[in-house]
């Protein structure tokens, strides 16, 4: 087994969920928030996140071309620029190079009409080359497939990042106005809830695709590493129940427990989306029986 495949590439690909994540997070809360002190803060935010997501390229980029050609340090160059202009791995590659490029001139300090608009469209397109370059590409990287997967990509990660997103802003929400905080809350909720029943049912769509006919899939690591991808989505699920329909309720009516009781749990379902993130880079790289 080779350490490339195993960890390198889901490692990176991992970070790529992540950042484009934590970008995706970004643009989903940005209407809710009316201070310019937190608006500060969500730019920040998104210029990481494109950092992180430039850095990830680069080194997903590196993996997956050792992964496919065996090259060593010496002949990377030479084997990078191979992958990049004679595989679909590389189209992608172009497509996402050129998504983060829109991203970074979003998220620039220059007042361009289109900002946000641009930023979406860079959102869009790096989640379509990242739902390519998986297991949905196997007919090409312009096929239905690809766009329900698309489709699962972005809503996974607006799930996921505007819960992230969402704990990095209120380390201080205890200091915040009763009407903003609630504001917050409410299109944290609404993302969620809009975002859930499409990473559902594009996912089962996935698994009929991948796994729908093969007669052992119990015979791969891929189903095992898939079932606690599942599991692990319907206890995000359960706790982003817990906060909409308890602790958003008592947020509302501006009690102290309320905002703290919504903040712990949002700190839990945090941690177990990037699980989920990480399970599902690594069922990227992973063949299906």
């Amino acid at each position: 087994m080779r350490v490339d495949a195993d960890w390198m590439q889901p490692l990176f690909a991992a970070l790529l969920n992540m950042a484009l994540a934590a970008a995706v997070g970004v643009a989903a809360l940005r209407v809710a928030v009316a201070s310019t002190v937190i608006s500060v803060r969500l730019i920040s935010i998104a210029r990481w996140a494109c950092a992180l997501l430039g850095i990830g390229l680069a080194a997903y980029l590196c993996a997956g071309t050792v992964a496919m050609t065996k090259a060593s340090i010496a002949d990377l160059p030479a084997a990078l620029w191979l992958v990049l202009t004679q595989s679909h791995f590389g189209t992608m590659i172009w497509v996402a190079l050129a998504a983060w490029i829109m991203l970074v001139v979003a998220t620039i300090s220059v007042a361009l009409p289109v900002r946000n608009s641009l930023f979406v469209v860079g959102l869009v397109a790096f989640a379509l080359a990242r739902a390519a370059t998986g297991h949905a590409a196997d007919r090409g990287f312009i096929s239905f497939s690809v766009l329900i997967h698309t489709a699962h990509v972005l809503a996974a990660t607006a799930w996921a990042g505007s819960v992230g997103v969402c704990v990095l802003l209120t380390s201080d929400w205890s200091n915040w106005q009763q009407q903003q905080r609630s504001a917050l809350a409410h299109r944290l909720s609404e993302v969620a809830t809009l975002a859930l029943p499409v990473v559902v049912g594009s996912g089962l769509f996935n698994v009929a695709r991948t796994l729908g006919h093969t007669s052992n899939p119990w015979g791969s690591d891929y189903a095992w590493i898939l079932l606690v991808k599942l599991c692990a989505v319907a206890m995000a699920a359960g706790l982003g129940a817990r906060s909409r329909w308890y602790w958003l309720a008592r947020l509302d009516r501006n009690q102290v427990a309320g905002a703290e009781g919504f903040r712990q749990v949002l700190l839990f379902e945090a941690v177990v989306l990037l699980v989920v993130l990480a399970l599902a880079a690594k069922l990227g790289t992973t063949m299906p029986a």
